[in-house]
């Protein structure tokens, strides 16, 4: 079966809980930044925010929104909310996030397998405070450990983008698997496309995002401070110029200013959906899930845009990454 796109990345659980200031200075953590941090760490948190039964997840109620998250499976849920065909690699353990991460999934439409493995499933503790920025402590626990054995080599060979999470450079073991499957995907005609993830993200690994956009990305994903990180720019449009010389196509948002799509050469503006932002997370994965969903459906290159910007204000509207309402009808009543 041909799919639109194979996602590559961490499978996390994403539990989103509500907080107030005070609690980052007891965590020791500074608001709006991501964090990796060990399984030890990780469960001393869980069990300040949601108790020492946070394991069973019947006893949860109202106290944390759980969600199968990771920023490439945000994407590929997307697309498949969008009406595309999507699958995700990834690795989750044997334990109750782990069983829920792979029901959440293929309830959602996207492909992804059952095996799971011994240890911990990845978790990813977004803390939203009132001003609706997510603070993100990540433990990567199994789903660091992708192998290429772990890939669907037949969907990868079958999809027309392969979409990677930078993420990933954060382990050693599946830096190297998408590597191999890049190299895999160049010889099938698969085009890669690839998030910058965050700009700490870029600042721990800049010589391997560098390489990689100059000489295998097809389609870069990143936000304005990504893009200035990447390039060592002072200014947006000094990065785009880098940019548009590193890798033929680009998309780069910029919160309220929209979004710019450097394509060939050349630029086309995106104009943002004006909202008040509840919960930023996800935002620039649904915009990627956007724009991926209609390069691969048939949809021209500003209407490609105009579905990613529609789709990412619908998700800052609410709680969580994963929209609750039905995108792929709304977009028809927008005119898309």
């Amino acid at each position: 079966m041909s799919l639109d796109v194979y996602a590559f990345g961490s499978a996390l659980m994403d539990i989103q809980v509500n907080v107030e200031d005070h609690l980052f200075d007891e965590l020791n953590v500074q608001k709006g930044n991501m964090y990796l941090t060990d399984r030890t760490r990780q469960e001393e948190v869980l069990k300040k925010l949601l108790g020492e039964s946070f394991a069973d997840l019947g006893s949860l109620g109202n106290k944390a929104n759980l969600a199968a998250g990771g920023s490439a499976a945000n994407t590929v849920y997307g697309i498949a909310q969008l009406g595309g065909k999507a699958a995700l690699c990834g690795k989750v353990a044997h334990d109750p996030f782990g069983s829920l991460y792979i029901r959440d999934m293929q309830n959602g439409g996207v492909q992804f397998n059952e095996k799971m493995v011994e240890g911990m499933t990845g978790t990813c503790i977004v803390l939203i405070s009132d001003d609706a920025q997510r603070t993100m402590l990540t433990c990567l626990a199994v789903s660091s450990e992708i192998t290429y054995d772990d890939l669907d080599e037949q969907h990868l060979k079958e999809s027309t983008y392969i979409y990677i999470e930078g993420y990933l450079f954060d382990s050693a073991v599946a830096t190297q698997t998408l590597l191999k499957a890049i190299h895999t995907a160049k010889k099938n005609n698969v085009r890669v496309a690839l998030s910058a993830s965050d700009a700490f993200c870029i600042e721990r690994h800049k010589e391997q995002f560098v390489q990689l956009v100059k000489t295998d990305v097809d389609l870069l994903f990143a936000n304005a401070q990504e893009a200035q990180y990447l390039t060592d720019t002072n200014s947006l449009d000094e990065a785009i110029k880098v940019l548009s010389g590193w890798c033929s196509q680009s998309a780069i948002t910029d919160g309220a200013h929209g979004s710019i799509l450097c394509f060939n050469g050349e630029q086309h503006k995106i104009t943002p959906h004006p909202v008040i932002a509840i919960d930023t997370t996800g935002a620039g994965d649904s915009y990627a899930a956007g724009l991926l969903f209609g390069l691969t459906n048939g949809y021209s290159l500003e209407a490609s845009g105009k579905i990613a910007s529609y789709f990412s204000s619908r998700i800052v509207f609410q709680m969580g990454p994963r929209y609750a309402g039905n995108i792929r009808e709304e977009i028809k009543e927008i005119g898309l």
